[in-house]
């Protein structure tokens, strides 16, 4: 129909605003970067929580061997002729110091690192504690002492002095057996001091104390393994780094790809284009996001072919609201009371004969535009065109309680606006027509009547039939009213009571009145 097309014309889609991607953050670099972090976290975290045991466990390692050092060479001096003497102690000094060779602070490369882990892989041993692990590796001092004095001592110099504990180590009290005590050099140097009691059993169960032992082992042992084993759980996390960094980019290109595919949907719905069918190729939550996105671009074609159908019928405002729930117009109808115009022009038939068939159109779609315009306007639905005659609906598909006045008002309008357009019609040399008009109030059936394949949004019933009686009868430019109508009227119009006229249909006569005017 033309006038569908017309309507769809008459209301363009506004054009979608361009989207701002300053300062937007794609959705993969988000993931990506929320990837790594939460790697580099869980790594570090990791990588801290196992140095410290590892700290832990070594240091417990070094203990246990400082331990059976310094009990086996108590053991030693007392297994002698002469227990604790200076010759017997002196050797075994010399005897352990000479297996306790002491790693030198190292920094580690990164072939040593990668060599340390490929050798972890395939089972082989660079843990520093793993090779040294046997002998007195890590010895660094021995001392024997006896009535406060040295008699044993890997340096010379310090033999027959005064024994004095290193700085931050306490002495060895009366009664305790072993004491091991963590203390700093000077330097910075970390180291592990054992001290014990050397004595032998006298009659009665007693105890005759010789002498003590100290032992010093350096830490440097432990501190190296630990410091190689964080450097290689550094090392792997920046590789798994890496790995999750190019996972992330993969993965969220796989979930993005459906964000993009509706994104780009969106903006052309938004620009007007709803013809918009993405396809459905994942079963999780995105692809049930596209099935959604396709069930509202099918919603939207549904209610701008609605909006195109009814926008030339009825007011913008009735059509918001049928647009709001389609389900209003379907196939099928409910009863209603509404207010029913039927306006013809008069003496069509006998014009229509003696002009071409270009010529009549015309005049017809002139005045045909302005009663048109004038029902949308005043809230009314145009229901119909039936050759020269309009039909119109008050109330119809959403009742109003000023529905009749509305309507009475239309007519009116109507009558005056068509006899403005007479008057500059004859002016310009060009026929005029006069408008007889019928309006009725009663009930009516609504809705979509047909069938599925076509339908036609209309009215029917006896209240319908009675509207168009009096239009039937109405002269030009007069207008007829039922009682019904002037009733719900009557105090807002001029009218006039005609004598009850019989129509077509109806048993009985009918009280029908003139409508002159509006109340001031």
């Amino acid at each position: 129909m033309p006038q569908v097309q017309a309507a769809a014309t008459a209301h363009p889609t506004p054009p979608a605003q361009p989207v701002n991607k300053r300062g937007r953050i794609p959705l993969m670099v988000q993931f990506t970067v929320f990837m790594i972090l939460t790697i580099g976290l869980i790594m570090s975290l990791t990588t801290w929580l196992t140095y410290r045991q590892q700290q832990k466990s070594l240091r417990e390692e070094v203990v246990k061997r400082g331990v059976t050092i310094i009990r086996n060479l108590a053991s030693a001096t007392t297994s002698t002729v002469e227990p604790f003497s200076q010759l017997d102690s002196t050797e075994l000094v010399y005897e352990v110091m000479r297996g306790a060779k002491i790693p030198k602070s190292q920094s580690f490369t990164f072939s040593s690192i990668v060599k340390s882990l490929l050798e972890d892989i395939t089972g082989g041993e660079t843990d520093l504690i793993k090779r040294e692990i046997s002998g007195n590796a890590g010895v660094v001092e021995i001392v024997f002492v006896k009535d406060k004095i040295i008699i044993a001592h890997a340096n010379v110099k310090m033999l027959d002095k005064v024994y004095h504990p290193p700085k931050g180590v306490n002495r060895l009290k009366t009664g305790e057996e072993l004491l091991v005590q963590d203390y700093s050099t000077q330097s910075g140097e970390k180291r592990i001091y054992f001290s014990t009691q050397v004595y032998v059993k006298s009659g009665s169960d007693r105890k005759r104390i010789l002498g003590e032992i100290h032992l010093g082992m350096s830490q440097e042992l432990v501190e190296q393994t630990v410091k190689l084993a964080a450097a290689k759980l550094l090392f792997a996390t920046g590789v798994i780094m890496l790995l999750g960094a190019l996972v992330a980019i993969l993965l969220a290109g796989y979930l993005t790809q459906p964000v993009k595919n509706l994104v780009a949907g969106v903006l052309a719905i938004a620009g007007g284009d709803l013809n918009q069918q993405l396809r459905v190729s994942r079963k999780d939550e995105l692809g049930e996001l596209t099935a959604a996105f396709n069930e509202m671009a099918a919603s939207l074609r549904e209610k701008e072919l609605i909006k195109g159908a009814f926008s030339t019928y009825m007011s913008s405002q009735v059509m918001e609201e049928v647009l709001k729930d389609p389900g209003r117009i379907a196939l099928g109808g409910a009863r209603k009371r509404a207010t029913m115009i039927f306006a013809d022009i008069r003496g069509f038939t006998a014009m229509s004969e003696t002009m071409q068939p270009e010529d009549v159109v015309s005049i017809i779609n002139v005045y045909l535009s302005v009663q048109t315009e004038i029902i949308v306007r005043n809230g009314g639905m145009l229901d119909k065109f039936i050759g020269d005659c309009i039909m119109s609906v008050f109330g119809i598909p959403l009742p109003k309680e000023d529905d009749a006045l509305r309507a009475v008002r239309s007519a009116l309008e109507i009558q005056q606006a068509v006899g403005e357009l007479n008057r500059a019609r004859k002016i310009a040399g060009e026929r005029t027509v006069t408008i007889g008009i019928g309006v009725n109030t009663g009930d009516v059936v609504s809705g979509n009547m047909g069938s599925a394949q076509k339908m036609d949004y209309t009215v029917i019933g006896d209240s319908v039939n009675l509207a168009a009686r009096l239009e039937s009868v109405a002269e030009g430019s007069s207008i007829l009213i039922s009682e019904e109508t002037y009733q719900l009227v009557k105090d807002y119009v001029i009218a006039e009571r005609l004598s009850p006229l019989a129509v077509k249909g109806k048993k009985e006569r009918v009280s029908v009145y003139r409508l002159k005017s509006l109340k001031a």
